[in-house]
């Protein structure tokens, strides 16, 4: 470790100007174990490093709420309707075996090298700090970027629901919410606010956060099952057939699997959080198998209850469920889909930024970053 160290520099600036310095395992490993040892010899409060204190529930919950987002709430209508039909759920399926095949190499990764920092630590023990950074700045893009289209496309949604289940007879109220939520000029406010917040509850310290991620997963999950069951209980036979429309063709689920594999980008975000692991090299392979499980049964069975319950004809791309529910007269359901699609989105937002701030920290530790983004706080 003192010999990567000597080589990388000190207090952050490098000696080297090698773009392919490797930092090899056995440091990493010594980094860990060093941080274990600190952590057992405070009483679990190890200075200056991020607490360990995920336990394989909380890392699921992470990669589950994290994960699920658009993938049921659009791309579940938008797939259905215009690539697979009915054979929505094998687009799923295949996406799934693909997105499987990364998460097994991550799941190997992860086991190996418990620290934070994901495909940047990875990069960085295998082929330097070039291939390294660049990987970071692919993570950034990932965890910042999609983020922020998250939170638009959740303010965009809470505009349309006020205006379609709240306020439909209240032209006053309703242009209120146009003017004032909906502004123009590219402006989303409602974008603003759920990025704001969600900051604002991480900077309240990993506790609070991983409660509130906890809670809002969990909350996710029981609607997408509430929405497969209603569908299951409205499925018509004749919706189902075929079962591969002749226009569309097996190229066509194929295509149909390109788009679904968006909707499983996401899971990766657990192993930025391998350094807050309690027992990292048994408890993250587990974490990004069970997501990736969970997360492929949970699409596969919504997507076959939203082709059953309604002709993928008719499928409403951008609000497939509560549409489908309203067609079937089950308004009800229909508004609890919609309330529920807007509540637990923001998750997403949260999870992606909870995952930023760890790989900056990663990237402080190894010099690549000033100082400052490596400094921890009593919080977390």
């Amino acid at each position: 470790l003192h010999h990567y160290q000597s080589q990388r520099g000190s207090d952050a600036m490098p000696q080297t100007s090698n773009p392919w310095l490797k930092k090899p395992l056995w440091a990493l490993s010594i980094e860990v174990s060093d941080h274990n040892a600190e952590e057992q010899n405070n009483g679990g409060e190890g200075q200056g490093h991020i607490k360990r204190h995920l336990t394989l529930v909380d890392l699921v919950s992470i990669g589950v709420g994290g994960t699920i987002g658009s993938g049921i709430f659009v791309l579940c209508g938008m797939v259905a309707h215009v690539f697979s039909g009915p054979a929505t759920c094998i687009s799923w399926i295949i996406a799934g075996a693909a997105a499987c095949l990364s998460g097994i190499c991550y799941a190997e990764l992860a086991g190996r090298i418990p620290a934070e920092g994901s495909s940047y630590t990875y990069a960085l023990a295998s082929m330097g700090e070039l291939p390294a950074t660049i990987a970071a700045a692919c993570l950034t893009l990932e965890y910042a970027v999609s983020g922020a289209a998250v939170a638009r496309s959740w303010g965009d949604k809470v505009v349309l629901w006020l205006q379609r289940q709240i306020l439909v007879n209240e032209e006053d109220a309703s242009n209120w919410v146009q003017t004032y939520l909906q502004p123009g000029y590219n402006l989303n406010p409602m974008a603003f606010c759920v990025c704001v917040a969600s900051v604002v509850l991480l900077m309240d310290g990993v506790k609070e956060s991983k409660r509130v991620t906890n809670f809002f997963t969990a909350t996710k999950v029981g609607l997408v099952l509430f929405m497969s069951v209603g569908g299951f209980i409205l499925t018509r036979k004749e919706n189902l057939v075929p079962f591969v429309p002749p226009q569309f063709g097996a190229s066509s689920v194929l295509r149909g699997s390109t788009s679904c594999f968006f909707g499983y980008l996401g899971y990766d975000e657990v192993c930025c959080l391998g350094g807050e692991s309690l027992n990292p090299k048994r408890d993250m392979p587990l974490a990004i198998l069970w997501t990736l499980g969970i997360v492929t049964s949970l699409y596969v069975a919504a997507s076959l209850a939203l082709t059953g319950m309604q002709p993928y004809q008719n499928i409403d791309e951008m609000s497939a469920f509560p549409n489908a529910f309203h067609e079937n007269n089950v308004h009800w359901a229909a508004q609890i889909a919609a309330f529920g699609e807007v509540f637990t989105l923001p998750v997403v937002v949260l999870i992606s930024l909870m995952a930023q701030p760890r790989l900056q920290y990663a990237m402080a530790q190894d010099g690549l970053l000033p100082p400052i983004f490596g400094k921890v706080d009593p919080t977390g």
